[in-house]
This record gives C-alpha cells, sequence and structure tokens, in this order.
C-alpha cells in the first residue's frame, strides 16, 4: 500500500477542491494508493468528491484567516487564533511527524500547512505543498510591527514552509518566495462527467428565466437581501444555507436539490461569489458568467480577478449594491459580456500527478 498523508486548509473548501481533480487522478496512477486526509473539512465534502481509498483525521492543520462572514476578515481575531494555534508549536510539530512515521507515509502533501511540512521534515519524509497561495502571503498585510506575536508568527511559518522539497504552485497564484523550490503549473480544474440532471427541469423554471447560483465558499453568508431577491422577475436563486423556513417562490434552497453541487454550478446561468479559487476556476472553465463582489484585502483576489476578465465572462458588483439588493442591471449586463478569445491555460492536474509520483517511486 501506498501511504499519502494530504494536510488540508479547513478555510472554506477552496484548498479541498484543488486537491480533489489531482488525488482522483493519481489514485488512477498508483496502484493501491491510501489517502490520509487531515484536515477538518467535513467528510461529506470528501464522499462526494473523492474516489480513492481514504481517511479522515479530524485535526487541526492551520489557521487561515477568521471570518465575520465570507467577505470580511476579523484581524483580531484572526491574531488571537494564531496565537493559540502556536502555542506550544514543537509538541504540535512532533506529534504530526509521529502521525507520520506511524502512517508509514511515503509523501506529505500540505494545501497549505506549515505544520504538516515541518513535521514531514522531523520525520524525514518527502513534502511538497500544492496551492495556489500561502498563509504567510495573506497575513502580511494585517501584521503590526510593534506587536511582537505577530513578526514571531510569520516568522515561523516562512521558517516550515521552507522545509519543503518543493512548492508545486498552481494558476493563478501569487508569488510564495518562502518556499526554496517552486514548479508551476496550470490551473486545477474541476471534473465534469455527463449525467442526467437538469437543473431547470427540477426547479420548474422556464427557459426565459435565469438561474442565478449564490455561491461565497464554504464560509456562510450572514444575510442576504431576500426580499429585493424575491422581487426580481425573471430570475430564480439558488442558495446555500437558508433556513428550511425561507419561502419564497424565487429562492431555492441548494439541499433542497438532488443533485450534486458542481453540476449545479455548471448549470446555472449566473454566479454570483467572491473571487475564490475554486469558483473562477470552475465558471471560466464552464464558460459561466461570474458576477463577484470584492473583499478588497484578501492576497490572491486580484490575480482571479484578471483571471476572470482574461479569459471569461465577468463583471464586478459592488459591496453597497450586493448588501442593498441592487443586482438586477449587472446581472443583465454580464450576460452580454463576449467569452474571450483567449483559451485558458491547461489543467495542470497531470502535471501534478507526473511531479508527485518522483517522490513515490523513491
Amino acid at each position: 500500500m501506498t501511504v499519502l498523508w494530504c494536510s488540508i486548509s479547513a478555510h472554506g473548501f477552496g484548498h479541498a477542491a484543488q486537491l480533489m481533480p489531482i488525488l482522483n487522478e493519481l489514485g488512477e496512477a498508483v496502484d493501491d494508493l491510501h489517502v490520509i486526509l487531515r484536515t477538518q473539512v467535513p467528510a461529506d465534502f470528501f464522499q462526494r468528491h473523492l474516489q480513492v481509498s481514504w481517511e479522515l483525521q479530524d485535526v487541526q492543520q492551520d489557521v487561515g484567516c477568521v471570518q465575520r462572514g465570507p467577505l470580511d476578515i476579523d484581524v483580531a481575531g484572526t491574531w488571537e487564533a494564531y496565537s493559540k494555534f502556536h502555542t506550544h508549536w514543537e509538541s504540535k510539530v512532533e506529534e504530526e511527524a509521529q502521525g507520520i512515521r506511524l502512517a508509514k507515509a511515503s509523501l506529505v502533501i500540505s494545501n497549505i500547512s506549515p505544520l504538516a511540512i515541518a513535521g514531514a521534515a522531523q520525520a524525514k519524509c518527502p513534502v511538497v505543498g500544492v496551492a495556489s497561495l500561502s498563509w504567510d502571503r495573506v497575513l502580511e498585510p494585517f501584521v503590526q510591527a510593534d506587536v511582537p506575536g505577530h513578526c514571531a508568527i510569520l516568522e515561523t511559518i516562512r521558517n516550515s514552509y521552507a522545509l519543503a522539497d518543493s512548492l508545486i504552485r498552481l494558476h493563478p497564484s501569487i508569488e510564495m518566495p518562502a518556499f526554496r523550490s517552486m514548479v508551476d503549473v496550470g490551473p486545477s480544474a474541476p471534473l465534469r462527467k455527463p449525467n442526467g440532471y437538469d437543473l431547470r427541469k427540477s426547479l420548474e423554471v422556464g427557459e426565459h428565466e435565469l438561474m442565478i447560483l449564490i455561491a461565497f465558499g464554504g464560509v456562510p453568508l450572514n444575510r442576504l437581501p431576500l426580499e429585493q431577491m424575491a422581487a426580481m422577475a425573471g430570475f430564480h436563486f439558488l442558495v446555500s444555507e437558508l433556513p428550511s423556513s425561507t419561502s419564497y417562490a424565487r429562492v431555492h434552497r441548494v439541499e433542497d436539490l438532488a443533485m450534486p453541487f458542481g453540476e449545479i454550478s455548471h448549470q446555472a446561468d449566473i454566479i454570483m461569489t467572491k473571487p475564490g479559487y475554486g469558483t473562477v476556476i470552475g465558471a471560466v472553465h464552464d464558460e459561466t458568467a461570474l458576477v463577484y463582489v470584492r473583499r478588497k484585502n484578501f492576497i490572491d483576489e486580484q490575480s482571479l480577478v484578471d483571471y476572470t476578465h482574461r479569459y471569461g465572462r465577468g463583471m464586478e458588483l459592488s459591496r453597497d449594491e450586493f448588501e442593498s439588493g441592487n443586482w438586477e442591471a449587472t446581472l443583465r449586463a454580464v450576460l452580454t459580456v463576449a467569452v474571450p478569445s483567449e483559451v485558458p491555460p491547461s489543467p495542470g492536474t497531470g502535471d501534478v500527478v507526473r511531479l508527485l509520483k518522483t517522490y513515490l517511486a523513491c
């Protein structure tokens, strides 16, 4: 059995979503692969997407950011969480290393936990990062130099990243100089398989009506302008994690639809979102129109916005317009945006698998 120790950030579902196509293709290329998932991403996410032998170890791997909804970072709460997580850091690294040894892992993949990388280095196990961002770069804008703990935490993260054998950087991405060695590959694109789901038929939506998926990642929205949404003639809105008591003819709970989320996003006419990796790459891949609301303080946002406009159909909705429900003009306008002639980069899944196999062959 070939054991892969896979550490995944639970800051939303994007980090796990990046790895699913890679792990599935790796499972086809490596006989008897078993993946140990070290993460607090819920098991049902992997049950829906992962097609290799796997087990889940519900262990915190990093902090990411503490959020007040999907659009706002709680900066004070984030630093408090990092301070707590980095207490007894060496003991945490030793615990991770011991787990890697006991599992007899052949390789550690991190997206993008410094703890897993430090633990792998201590266990003398090959370790690679596979990601489009790193937590030191996310934290940089929020560092207060006069707070000693901030710089110390950042240094610990960077020193841990430097222990990785390599970073496999998924396009589009940011600069990540903490890693000593890096290989660039194409995007991690979702895998689409033909199936018999018909979203429009399931919702009993006419051909002249538009289906809008509200998808802000794994962090629930605090509130939505439901009254304004319900009053928009010609639109139907699909939303996750709405209370079951919500009752509007034009607003539908995603959980009530008997179809995979990826298929819902594939068949939607428009996706409304923040610029997050998985949603942007999927929308461009599917040629689905994208309306995005900026966070304005997340490090990879501009690279994803640029990717959207270079290869896909996108339009920004201001934060004020989003919160007030003033959506209709932008929703109609984005459908007039032509698909750019420039073809998106080919998915990098195969390249990542070939690189990972070189470590597994050692």
